[in-house]
Order: structure tokens, then sequence, then C-alpha cells
């Protein structure tokens, strides 16, 4: 089954507009990573697909806030100090929500089944 992308709103007399959803592909020569993002109606969505056995995703920072939701899945989030090393972990399962602050350094972990994470902020 194709997935799309529906871009739904008022324009007239035929206001529904459909168009293919982006593809998965290879994240930043990350094995096991796949991601996508679609950015529109001033929101951004990027989307994890984490194979099992994926590699561990380093502790990285973002200048911005994150909201993400485990749709699928489980595996560790990993806290990290201003020098990019690992610290605490927690464990996620799908169902939970993960919020980030702008410059929190983090990493990912993958369980032993294959994670579905959205994750969003403001475009």
């Amino acid at each position: 089954m194709s997935k799309h992308f529906i871009m739904f709103e008022h324009q007239g007399a035929s206001g529904i507009e459909t168009t293919d959803a982006p593809e998965f592909t290879s994240h930043e020569n990350m094995p096991g990573w796949k991601a996508r993002a679609v950015e529109d109606a001033g929101i951004f969505m990027f989307q994890f697909e984490i194979e099992p056995g994926a590699v561990e995703y380093p502790i990285h920072t973002s200048d911005e806030a994150w909201l993400a939701f485990v749709a699928s899945g489980h595996g560790t989030l990993y806290a990290g100090d201003a020098e990019e090393n690992r610290t605490e972990g927690v464990r996620y399962q799908a169902g939970d929500f993960i919020t980030f602050k702008p410059n929190t350094p983090h990493g990912w972990l993958n369980g032993n089944e294959k994670s579905l994470i959205l994750i969003v902020k403001p475009a």
C-alpha cells in the first residue's frame, strides 16, 4: 500500500491535494537508521525507523526544542555532557513522549525490535 502526504486546506470546490509521501533513506551513514522528513503548515516532522542491532546514535545536540513520540519499539535514550560523553540513560518504549530542550546533549540506542519514532518541532 502506498503512503501519501495529504494536504488538506480550503481551496474552493476542490480542496484536497495528495502527493507521494517522502521515502525512508539511510541516515547519515548510520547503519540500521532510516529517516524521512516533511515540512508544512509551520511544522517540521522527522521520522526515524530503527532496526534491531542498529549502531548507537552518538551524543549530539540541537539548537532547537523537539517533541518525540515513540510509535513502536523500545530502547535507551542517553544524556550527555558538554564534551558529548554519554552519562545516564533512561529506557523508552512505545507510547512514550520525549522532549528535548535546546542544546540538550542526548543519544539513542535501539532495543531488540524495530522502532518507529516521530519527532516534531516548529519549522
